[in-house]
């Protein structure tokens, strides 16, 4: 894989075993991108015997219904759409185009989950603002419009709605937009950068704290948290999204967006649960039994008879600080840096055997490829 420089599947799942992850979703925007069943099935290939968690596969979002019914029998458990362009397969811009690539999902009863970001308005702004000579964090953000989020949101469960396909849509930074998906009876998650932290953070960190879409307002985050606890926000999700420190140091336009999020996000939130601004059962199933939920993950996100001994052991009285330095990932660096944890990952256990203890990886790896429930074994 051409991106193997940032992270390998040895490396990412290692992250995500020391930090309480057993099961993670594999993004399609990789080179080559996951656009058909070769590609499904190379990764799948390259995967085994490399894997320190369980791993599922999605798909792109393509307009050939046969070709997107054949990655899911051989295990896709979504179809991603980025409406930002961040991968195209055809024209999301176009209605026409998009509703053909919509019911070919329909057809095949295929989860689409949604990155929901105008592209052709963020690429003009950003057009407009490089002519200009702009290339300033605060030029990012109007880039990023919190309008051009909601606007999209509204434009995919509309269309969405009308052909009855299922989405989901992933890290939500708009409470506005958390309504709209409420109102839809849409799936939705967020990150806890979102949840967590405010636009503040590019004082500090700069182009080290860009993501798409943008860490919000003090005020977006106060409610979207809120949202969260409350369960409006259905999903944590890590969106972890690992660079190297050259690729997030260059100028606005150039920087990488995203940032890791396997080794913090469960101290991250245990810590809110440690300080009584969240329940340990909504932090369970925010991030265990309903994403196996919605993403039909057999025999995940339960402790039950019959189900996979996928087990986190967390010890509540571990106080640790978030020290990038030391991720197993290769991306180190992370808008938490030093921030201080109540609550750490003690004990993963995988497929019923411990995996990772107190920051180390302790065994080999014995992950699995998971697939969804209607594929073919």
């Amino acid at each position: 894989m051409e991106l193997s420089y940032k992270e390998t599947f040895e490396t990412g799942t290692q992250a995500a075993a020391v930090g309480g992850f057993t099961t993670v979703i594999d993004m399609p925007n990789t080179k080559p991108p996951t656009i058909n069943t070769t590609r499904l099935d190379e990764k799948k290939a390259r995967a085994e015997a490399r894997l320190f968690a369980n791993i599922a596969f999605q798909g792109a979002l393509i307009s050939d219904q046969n070709e997107l019914r054949e990655m899911k029998e051989h295990g896709a458990v979504a179809f991603k759409l980025y409406l930002n362009k961040a991968l195209e397969t055809f024209d999301s811009a176009n209605d026409e185009q998009l509703r053909i690539a919509l019911l070919s999902a329909k057809k095949s009863n295929a989860l689409v989950t949604v990155h929901a970001e105008d592209g052709n308005a963020i690429r003009n702004h950003q057009r407009a603002s490089i002519e200009s000579g702009k290339a300033s964090i605060n030029d990012f953000l109007k880039a990023h419009a919190s309008r051009f989020e909601v606007n999209e949101v509204n434009r995919i469960l509309k269309v969405s709605k009308e052909l009855g396909v299922r989405v989901h849509i992933c890290h939500i930074s708009i409470p506005e937009a958390v309504q709209i998906a409420n109102h839809a009876n849409t799936t939705c998650e967020a990150t806890p950068h979102h949840l967590l932290l405010n636009n503040k953070i590019f004082r500090k960190q700069g182009t080290l704290a860009i993501c798409v879409p943008p860490i919000r307002s003090e005020n977006d985050r106060s409610r979207l948290w809120n949202y969260f606890r409350r369960g409006r926000i259905t999903i944590l999700a890590s969106d972890h999204a690992p660079h190297t420190i050259e690729e997030k140091k260059l100028d606005v336009w150039k920087a990488a967006s995203g940032v890791p999020g396997l080794e913090t996000s469960l101290p991250l939130l245990f810590t809110q649960v440690s300080n009584g601004k969240l329940s340990l059962r909504r932090l369970i199933e925010s991030a265990a039994t309903i994403p196996a939920e919605i993403f039909q993950l057999p025999n995940k996100g339960r402790l039950h008879e019959g189900f996979d001994a996928d087990i986190v052991l967390l010890d509540p009285k571990a106080k640790t600080c978030v020290n990038a330095s030391n991720f197993l990932s290769k991306a180190k660096y992370s808008p938490f840096d030093g921030m201080r944890c109540k609550g750490a990952v003690a004990f993963t256990i995988l497929n019923g055997e411990v995996i990772a203890q107190h920051g180390a990886i302790v065994s080999s790896p014995n992950g699995k490829v998971v697939k969804n429930r209607c594929a073919s074994s």
